[in-house]
């Protein structure tokens, strides 16, 4: 059976850990995470020897090679340290994204996977729900024609870019990265998947409004479980946010409680309290955050081919809007809703719908990414939607890209 060790247990790395243990394909044989109550608990979960539990990464690697495979689920600026140290030893890679917030580094990882013979997948989940994957077989089949262009909205969430982008862990460049490289290079990786097109020309613009400290309301507390008589209006007041039903909300990141209370099975009165002092307790226009809320990248592809990639943190679900816009018809979808429909010029329109998937697990993309990763690993069977490191690449630039015409105000040639 494939042997499979994993860095970080957080939310991503839990996730993979769940998937690769109910494929019945893999076992996990080493794990590693920084937080001891995380660790233990994903130890007795997975049922791994305690002498290969590690909370040192450092102690991980000098082990040498535990497993066929390692899963890097650590935080973004670890990426680069801990895929060279795994390839260094020869372990194959299933990489979170983003690869790093330095291309530099990105480019490494993929040259010594190369020089290695090694394979690197990226965790661009989106191509493996059901949702993007039949929007791409219905464009291999012709159904649209040739693909002219793309729109796609990533509507974050207000809740979810508090989460995230203003009190958690990507809320800073200089400690992650920037909003369109840390949550959209999903996207414009699809785009790339789904035109089948490079990039060649890119121009972006963003803003930030709301999260500023000077829009606190004058007698916010600065952190929410403080008194505070803006509670009751405020939509990211975390009672709303993770653990408290109210009339027009419920606690949508509530299923984050393991991150913020760094306990394996926390209760709510552990929530609470840790929401007292906790990052993501804080009011969110005090947290110091600097990333874009309201993004927009317009790319001009091969074969006169145009995209549009939106992100806004201000839309009341989390869902991918998308347009697609063919020589003979037409794509237009909301993922969330499992389906979309075809228009054809001329002709009849109709709705495809897809099964499965669900609301969490990036609509089944989690778990058809880990089984997709298994079966390649042990036949060497590579789908289309394969997402190796070399092309993932190619998103990666394109985050870049945009933040270099988002900051100098000028479009940036990719392709010459």
């Amino acid at each position: 059976m494939l042997k499979i060790a994993i860095i970080g247990l957080g939310n991503r790395g839990g996730k993979y850990a769940r998937q690769i243990k109910n494929s019945g394909e893999a076992e996990i044989t080493a794990i590693c995470e920084k937080n001891p109550a995380l660790l233990e608990g994903a130890r007795v979960t997975c049922g791994v020897a305690k002498e290969n539990a590690f909370l040192s990464d450092d102690d991980f690697f000098r082990r040498g090679k535990l497993a066929d495979a390692l899963v890097v689920a650590t935080q973004d600026r670890d990426h680069y340290r801990h895929a060279i140290s795994a390839l260094k030893l020869g372990y194959h890679l299933l990489l979170e994204k983003p690869v790093s917030p330095v291309l530099s580094e990105c480019e490494e990882i993929a040259a010594l996977a190369r020089e290695k013979n090694l394979s690197a997948v990226v965790c661009h989940v989106l191509r493996y729900s059901p949702f993007y994957d039949e929007i791409k077989k219905t464009i291999n089949r012709g159904d649209i024609g040739g693909v002219v262009s793309l729109t796609d909205t990533e509507n974050v969430g207000y809740w979810h870019f508090s989460h995230s982008y203003v009190r958690g862990n990507w809320h800073s460049e200089q400690e992650s990265g920037p909003s369109i490289l840390a949550k959209c290079c999903h996207d414009l990786d699809i785009i790339g998947y789904l035109s089948g097109q490079k990039c060649a020309e890119v121009f972006s613009s963003g803003s930030r409004r709301l999260f500023l400290r000077e829009n606190a309301p004058e007698r916010a507390a600065d952190y929410c479980l403080d008194p505070c008589p803006e509670r009751k209006s405020c939509p990211y007041d975390v009672k709303k946010i993770y653990y408290g039903i109210t009339r027009h909300t419920i606690p949508k990141m509530g299923a984050h409680i393991k991150v913020i209370t760094g306990m394996p099975n926390p209760k709510i009165s552990d929530l609470k309290e840790a929401l007292k002092t906790s990052p993501y307790g804080r009011c969110v226009y005090k947290c110091g955050n600097d990333v874009m809320e309201n993004q927009t990248v317009a790319m001009k592809l091969e074969n006169g081919v145009n995209a549009n990639l939106t992100m806004t943190a201000f839309s009341k679900g989390c869902f991918r809007r998308l347009h697609i816009s063919g020589t003979k018809g037409e794509i237009i979808g909301i993922d969330a809703e499992h389906k979309f429909k075809i228009n054809i010029f001329g002709g009849a329109s109709r709705t495809a719908r897809v099964r499965g998937g669900g609301i969490f697990g990036h609509l089944g993309g989690d778990r058809m990414l880990v089984l997709d990763f298994i079966k390649f690993l042990k036949t060497g069977e590579k789908t289309e939607r394969l997402s190796t490191i070399d092309a993932t690449l190619e998103s990666h630039r394109i985050a870049f890209a945009a933040e270099e015409s988002r900051k100098t105000g000028k479009a940036v040639l990719l392709l010459h």
